[in-house]
C-alpha cells in the first residue's frame, strides 16, 4: 500500500515539475525573442524616427533658405529697374558738351528773346568712391523768355542720361499785365545753376580750368 502511494506521488511531483516547466518555457521564449529581435527593432525604429526628423529639419530649412534667396533675388531685381529708372550715369571728364547741346534754346525775340550758358570750372569732388575720381562743375543758364520754355530747359536736363542736378532756380516776371496780354506770353526772366558731374578716365590728367563761355 505505502508503496503504491509513493508511486502516485513521484508521477504526480513529475507531472507538477513538467506542467511548471511547459507553463515557464513560452514566456522564457518569449522574453529570449523580445531581447533578441524586438527590442533591437525598437532602437533602430527610434534612431530612423530621430533621423527623419532631423532630415525633415535640413529640409524645411533648405526650403525656407531657397524662400528667402528668391526673395532676395526679387528684391535686387526691383532695386535694379529703380536704379535704371531713376539714377543717371556719370559722364566721362571728356564728354563735357551733352548737357550744352541739350539745353540750349534758339532765340526768336518772343518765346526766347535771349539765352546764355555759362560753365565753372571742374573741380574734384572728394569722399567719393567710385575708384576714379569724381569731377563736378556749374552750368549756369540765364534766360529771358516764357514760362513753358524756361522749364522745357529744366525738362531736357532732367532727360539727359548723365548725372545732372538742379543746384538753384530763380525767376522775375518782367512782362507788365498789358505786354502779357499783348503778346499771350508772360516774359520770364530766369537764373537756373545745374550742376553737372563727371567721372574722370584713368588715363587723364588733373581737370584743367575751363575758360567761362
Amino acid at each position: 500500500m505505502s508503496t503504491l502511494r509513493f508511486a502516485n506521488l513521484h508521477i504526480r511531483e513529475r507531472f507538477d515539475r513538467e506542467t511548471v516547466v511547459w507553463a515557464i518555457a513560452p514566456s522564457i521564449v518569449a522574453i529570449m525573442i523580445t531581447a533578441l529581435f524586438v527590442v533591437p527593432n525598437y532602437s533602430r525604429a527610434l534612431r530612423m524616427q530621430d533621423e527623419a526628423q532631423r532630415l525633415e529639419a535640413v529640409s524645411n530649412e533648405n526650403i525656407n533658405q531657397k524662400n528667402n534667396l528668391q526673395l532676395l533675388e526679387r528684391n535686387v531685381a526691383g532695386l535694379r529697374d529703380e536704379y535704371n529708372r531713376r539714377c543717371r550715369p556719370l559722364a566721362e571728364g571728356t564728354d563735357r558738351d551733352h548737357l550744352i547741346s541739350t539745353i540750349t534754346r534758339p532765340t526768336d525775340g518772343t518765346v526766347v528773346r535771349e539765352q546764355s550758358i555759362r560753365t565753372g570750372a571742374l573741380v574734384q569732388v572728394d569722399g567719393i568712391a567710385i575708384g576714379t575720381p569724381v569731377l563736378r562743375r556749374d552750368v549756369t543758364v540765364d534766360m529771358s523768355a516764357s514760362f513753358e520754355s524756361i522749364f522745357g530747359v529744366l525738362d531736357a536736363a532732367e532727360g539727359v542720361n548723365q548725372l545732372v542736378t538742379p543746384r538753384s532756380v530763380e525767376i522775375v516776371v518782367m512782362s507788365t499785365a498789358l505786354e502779357q496780354a499783348a503778346s499771350g506770353n508772360a516774359a520770364i526772366r530766369a537764373t537756373i545753376v545745374f550742376e553737372e558731374w563727371f567721372e574722370q578716365p584713368a588715363t587723364a590728367n588733373a581737370p584743367a580750368q575751363e575758360a567761362r563761355r
